[in-house]
């Protein structure tokens, strides 16, 4: 599958929430995300080129998710594979044989819900603050710039500023805080 996302660094949070369950959408429960991302051992920095594999362990409760993504010509655009794993730390010692190194952990708290075909995510991420994630999973390719300007409608609808969009992931983001 190919996910397609835009992010957006929020002021208003609270505001955001209230529009879209004025809209009818329901959220989810809050989610604790604890996520480790793994770069290849020669990757330096952040500096994730199209064709380049990003390894991901997501912990939320006790599941874990092993996720695989393969950057695209655009940043926010990615193939993305995803199971779940039992053993969160069996598979960080597959992955650094495999020659992978660990980076970053994002620890992160999200609300979820959907509106049209899209998936809204709330976050709150540690050292960083309040985002929105609005992404689709799709199979078809070369779609990125339709849905991306789909997104942007959706934040002007409900109040967000698209020009406070952030092109970036979280781990680059504390990655480069940490520096």
């Amino acid at each position: 599958m190919n996910e397609i996302e835009i992010k957006v660094k929020l002021d208003n949070k609270d505001e955001v929430v209230e529009m879209f369950k004025k809209e009818g959408c329901t959220f989810s429960d809050v989610k604790h995300q604890v996520d480790t991302v793994f770069l290849e051992n020669s990757v330096k920095d952040f500096n994730i080129k199209p064709g380049m594999i990003v390894l991901r362990i997501r912990t939320i409760g006790n599941k874990n998710l092993i996720t695989l993504k393969q950057r695209k010509e655009k940043t926010m655009e990615s193939k993305e594979i995803e199971f779940g794993v039992d053993n969160r730390e069996l598979c960080k010692d597959l992955i650094t044989t495999l020659g992978y190194k660990e980076m970053v952990t994002i620890d992160k708290k999200r609300i979820e819900t959907k509106y049209d075909n899209f998936n809204i995510c709330i976050d709150d991420v540690d050292k960083l603050g309040s985002f929105i994630e609005i992404e689709i999973l799709t199979s078809e390719e070369g779609m990125a710039n339709y849905y991306e300007e789909k997104m942007i409608e959706l934040c002007r609808k409900f109040g967000i500023d698209p020009n406070n969009r952030i092109n970036s992931h979280y781990d680059t983001m504390l990655y480069n805080l940490n520096k």
